[in-house]
């Protein structure tokens, strides 16, 4: 089985060469999370094989492969973004499934205080937090709204009364 593992871990790092990922996701399901809803621990590995962030240094990691950023969930700061030294970049925002909200078209959506915006695929937050209630994007625009509330709905996250379109830079569409 290890032997198995060493030739696709091998794979997936020639692979990933190319697409200039910096980090890849490991996980051991033999050695629980040090934050029990999670199971399991996981780290990162870079496309060396060297430990980069050690196994249950974070609560759970959740991006699979890491070019810029990767999402983790901290205990002090909960889901957060981080970049390639460890630095916090953003809060990273919750799916309905218990998991992290993946990046759609280049864009994550972020919270802070209460309120939503986007980093782009570096990390760099680029629309700030200033939404009452976001959704992802999708064909080059994201629906927002200021006049909202959660929706008891298992289908949407939110029930917008008013809302509208921004494009990537934040700015409304008509």
């Amino acid at each position: 089985m290890k032997r198995i593992l060493s030739i696709l871990v091998l794979f997936i790092l020639v692979n990933c060469q190319s697409r200039k990922v910096h980090w890849l996701l490991i996980q051991n399901e033999d050695i629980p999370s040090k934050n029990p809803p999670f199971g399991y621990s996981s780290g990162y590995i870079n496309t060396k094989g060297d430990t980069i962030v050690p196994l249950n240094k974070y609560g759970r990691c959740f991006t699979d492969t890491v070019r810029s950023y990767a999402v983790v969930y901290d205990e002090q700061e909960g889901l957060i973004g981080i970049d390639l030294k460890g630095n916090k970049l953003f809060n990273a925002v919750w799916s309905q499934e218990g998991d992290n909200i993946k990046e759609h078209e280049g864009m994550i959506l972020i919270v802070e205080n209460g309120k939503y915006g986007f980093a782009n695929d570096k990390g760099k937050i680029v629309i700030e937090p200033q939404y009452k209630c976001a959704e992802s994007f999708h064909n080059g625009k994201a629906k927002v709204s200021q006049n909202c509330s959660l929706a008891n709905d298992e289908h949407e996250k939110w029930k917008m009364k008013t809302w509208f379109f921004i494009n990537k830079k934040g700015k409304k569409i008509k």
